[in-house]
């Protein structure tokens, strides 16, 4: 993956500089159920009038329209749907997504380096494997969260471990080589015995991925207004466990919370850590292209209208360097600093260094070990 010079400029509707990679990320704000743990942009797709999804999907339509521009052809593109649930959508509604994106002037001029879905357990089928098979797709990542049906219950999915093993094992019938595994640790009531045996179950399916983690309670999502707390010092036994049990299983920890076999780290989410450049399409949806940051409407009325952007944030120089260094320290290989750069943290980095959170080699610069666990410590002395 190529990092691309967020300091050249172009426009909202021109290209990264040449030789750069640009990621796509479309987001399906429906779903089953709302998770209590859940502060995306999502809602019950029940709880909507039925033709609502419809709807949607022929905004998105007209946004990759009117926003995509014509690709340069040597230029590798990744994309990502994902949610809310993008499988909850009906197969016919999926193909008329997955078929725009790989026909758009801007995919379909291009090498697509990877192109992801997001699924559910409860609403994956042959059929809407089929039709992501054959748009395309080569890439699944499955919201499991937990292979324990009581820790599934308390974080109020509608799925349960036999749903999930069906669906697994229909992505590998339909003949997907590349699936990627989401798992959730730290809940509340969930014991280190409980999450060793999650972990036990995803590796004897032997996943190319896994993203491991830790429960946020965020304001406003149910687990917050009920006043659930995690147990801390669980939650740290829990991490340092997940880390040290996969790379002895042959995964290894790229990035903070994601583990791969070699070959299969996530190319989408790498362009975000290197803080490279990305078209946001559907409801609340970010871009970030040349150093200006635009979020899309979070709200359904105005973005069905065809209203779709609503912010636009123009990044001072301080501040992309500043996010660089965040994002790309949660790269377990670190990030390369300029000699201006590491003058103007040089203080802050030498005192991460002293604490034992940073390590530094040459250039680079990347967490420590211990850094890792309190990587939000070190993250707070860039900001």
């Amino acid at each position: 993956m190529v990092h691309c010079n967020t300091d050249r400029r172009i426009s909202f509707s021109g290209l990264p500089p040449r030789g750069c990679s640009a990621g796509i990320y479309v987001h399906i704000p429906f779903c089953r159920k709302k998770c209590g743990y859940c502060d995306f942009v999502s809602f019950p797709i029940d709880k909507i009038s039925s033709y609502s999804p419809e709807r949607y999907v022929d905004s998105l339509i007209k946004e990759f329209s009117s926003r995509l521009p014509a690709a340069a052809p040597d230029m590798p593109v990744t994309i990502y749907v994902g949610g809310g649930t993008p499988s909850v959508i009906s197969s016919r509604l999926l193909f008329k997504i997955l078929f725009e994106l790989k026909h758009s002037k801007f995919a379909g001029k291009s090498a697509v380096k990877e192109f992801t879905v997001e699924l559910n357990p409860e609403s994956v089928s042959k059929d809407k494997l089929g039709v992501l098979k054959e748009c395309g797709v080569d890439r699944l990542s499955f919201g499991a969260q937990s292979l324990d049906d009581r820790i599934l219950n308390i974080l109020g999915r509608v799925h349960n471990v036999r749903d999930f093993l069906r669906a697994y094992r229909l992505a590998r019938e339909t003949g997907f080589q590349n699936i990627n595994i989401d798992l959730i640790f730290g809940i509340p009531g969930q014991s280190l015995d409980d999450f060793k045996d999650t972990l036990n179950k995803a590796i004897s399916l032997s996943p190319e991925h896994i993203s491991a983690y830790s429960l946020s309670i965020e304001t406003g999502t149910e687990f917050y207004l009920r006043g659930m707390e995690k147990d801390e010092e669980t939650d740290a036994a829990m991490y340092e466990y997940v880390i040290k049990f996969l790379k002895d299983n042959g995964y290894s920890h790229y990035e903070i919370s994601n583990f791969s076999k070699p070959g299969f780290e996530c190319a989408h989410n790498v362009n975000y850590w290197l803080n490279g450049e990305y078209f946001g399409f559907g409801l609340s949806a970010a871009s970030h292209l040349s150093g200006v940051r635009r979020e899309n409407t979070g709200i359904f009325s105005d973005y069905i209208k065809g209203i779709y952007e609503n912010s636009e944030e123009n990044l001072s120089p301080e501040k992309k360097i500043a996010e660089t260094i965040i994002l790309g320290l949660r790269m377990t290989d670190g990030v390369r600093l300029s000699r201006e750069v590491k003058k103007i943290y040089k203080h802050n980095i030498m005192s991460l260094v002293r604490q034992g959170l940073l390590k530094t080699s040459g250039d680079y610069v990347k967490l420590s070990d211990k850094g890792i666990i309190f990587a939000d410590t070190v993250f707070r002395e860039f900001l």
